[in-house]
């Protein structure tokens, strides 16, 4: 079919408009003023929209990059490629490089199920030894080490297994806490590359979190898988080739202090536990 072009009046023209076919104007209408704003207009809009391009490409190209590990129910085999990436384990004060692990077996049987000093793994003196010497330091809320922690909350006691050995671990009255890192057996601020942790009875996605830090700067909140039914373990590390990591927060959903049970027993928060915690030797800022 023919495309028919209606007639005009005498002192009119066509505009083409996007999604319609051609309307006619009065050229008393569209003065050259009229015309001006209008294009004014348009410049400012298309403007605008490079600008806001312009600062998502920026944010986009200023995030850092990192390498995620991650796992759930059978995490041994990514827990190893994170080890192997990070390099050999450290057991005494003064490596430049490598990493450090902590599992909680470690803790005397005197200090389990009681309140741990935020400095046990960075203890400073002459005489302290190596194992207690590690470059973590955590704050916020009350760290205890223990089996299921039914003295803390009876109620979903059965939803916690450790993962290595018989103890794990868990702060006990905080659901967003924070680890920072010294150099090992010294009260010296340090930074590291990598750190990843063991979490027991992830139910729920996005219920459970790390988020990075260099300084203030944050480098990006990573969630820990949900366990597959049936299994009890997640991990998730994070390693930043080109970056510092100062601080790590640790955030999850219930405290095990309110004493109410798990999500998967019919509670409204995801309670979680935390076992092995895996990272790279710190090393002075």
């Amino acid at each position: 079919m023919d495309h028919v072009i209606p007639a005009r009046k005498p002192g009119s023209f066509f505009i083409p408009v996007l999604g319609d076919s051609r309307k006619t104007f009065n050229s008393a209408i569209l003065n050259p003023q009229h015309l001006y704003m209008k294009s004014l207009t348009c410049i400012l809009t298309l403007g605008t929209y490079l600008l806001l391009l312009a600062s998502c490409s920026k944010d986009d190209k200023d995030m850092p990059s990192a390498v995620v590990f991650s796992a759930a129910g059978n995490i041994s085999g990514k827990m190893e490629e994170f080890r192997t990436r990070l390099g050999n384990l450290n057991t005494v004060p003064g490596a430049g490089e490598g990493r450090r692990e902590i599992n909680w077996d470690g803790v005397p049987d005197s200090m389990l199920n009681e309140a741990l000093p935020n400095r046990f793994f960075n203890t400073i003196g002459n005489n302290v030894p190596a194992s207690r010497q590690r470059g973590l330091v955590y704050e916020i809320g009350e760290l205890q080490v223990g089996s299921n922690f039914a003295h803390i909350n009876a109620e979903a006691a059965s939803e916690f297994t450790p993962f290595s050995g018989s103890s794990s671990f868990a702060n006990v009255n905080s659901n967003d806490w924070g680890i920072d890192f010294e150099e090992p057996g010294q009260a010296v601020p340090a930074a590291v590359r990598a750190f990843g942790a063991v979490f027991a009875d992830v139910d729920t996605d996005s219920s459970t979190a790390l988020e990075f830090f260099d300084g203030q700067r944050s480098l990006g909140r990573y969630f820990v898988p949900r366990k597959p039914a049936g299994q009890s373990f997640s991990f998730l590390g994070v390693l930043f080739p080109d970056r510092i990591v100062t601080h790590v927060r640790v955030v999850h959903q219930g405290k095990l202090s309110d004493g109410s049970k798990d999500i998967s027993q019919g509670g409204t928060q995801d309670l979680v536990t935390m076992d092995d915690l895996i990272y790279s030797e710190p090393v002075r800022k």
